[in-house]
C-alpha cells in the first residue's frame, strides 16, 4: 500500500509551509528559542522579575519630561540604540528592586519544567511585541509584517495583549 504522491500536491504542501513560514514567524521563533535558552540558563525567577519590571518601566519611560535631551544619537540604529539605552536604565533598577523579592519563588511550584518555561519566555515576547508596537519602535532591527499588525494593532488589542503575560503569569 504505497501512495502516489504527484508533484503538484508536493509543490502545493510546499508552497502551504513556505506561506506559513514567513519571516516574522521565523524570527519570533529564533528570538523564542534564544530567551528559553537563556531562561534555562539563568532561572525562571530571573525572566518573572524582568516581566514585573517591564511594566512599571515602560510606565516611567513614557512619562520622563526631557527624554528629548537625552537623545543624543541621529540616525535611525544609534536613536533605536540610545533610546533602549535609557528604557534599560529603568527596567535595570526596577529588576533589582523587585528580584530580591521574586526569584526564588518562580523557581519552584506547579508545572515544573518545559511547559512553564516557555509559557515564562512566551510572556516576555508578548511583551517585547507590545513594547515595539508602543513604546519604542524596533523597526530598524525587525519590521513585522502585516499578520501582526492586525494582530496587535489598535488600542483595545494592545490593552488586552498587555494583560496576557501578567495572565500567563498567573496560570504557571
Amino acid at each position: 500500500m504505497f501512495y502516489n504522491i504527484s508533484m503538484s500536491s508536493t509543490t502545493s504542501i510546499i508552497s502551504k509551509i513556505s506561506n506559513f513560514l514567513t519571516g516574522d514567524i521565523i524570527f519570533l521563533l529564533a528570538v523564542f528559542a534564544v530567551l528559553y535558552v537563556l531562561t534555562m540558563y539563568l532561572g525562571k525567577g530571573r525572566l518573572v522579575s524582568v516581566i514585573l519590571a517591564f511594566y512599571p518601566a515602560t510606565l516611567l519611560y513614557k512619562s520622563l519630561p526631557f527624554l528629548d535631551k537625552l537623545l543624543l544619537a541621529t540616525g535611525d540604529k544609534p536613536l533605536l540604540f540610545n533610546k533602549l539605552g535609557i528604557f534599560l536604565v529603568f527596567l535595570v533598577l526596577i529588576y533589582l528592586g523587585i528580584n530580591k523579592f521574586i526569584s526564588h519563588y518562580a523557581e519552584y511550584g506547579p508545572g515544573e519544567g518545559v511547559l512553564r518555561t516557555g509559557g515564562f519566555v512566551l510572556a516576555f515576547l508578548i511583551l517585547l511585541i507590545i513594547f515595539s508596537y508602543t513604546t519604542i519602535s524596533l523597526d530598524p532591527i525587525h519590521n513585522f509584517g502585516s499578520q501582526i499588525d492586525v494582530i496587535f494593532g489598535g488600542e483595545s488589542r494592545i490593552f488586552w495583549w498587555s494583560l496576557a503575560p501578567l495572565v500567563l503569569l498567573a496560570l504557571l
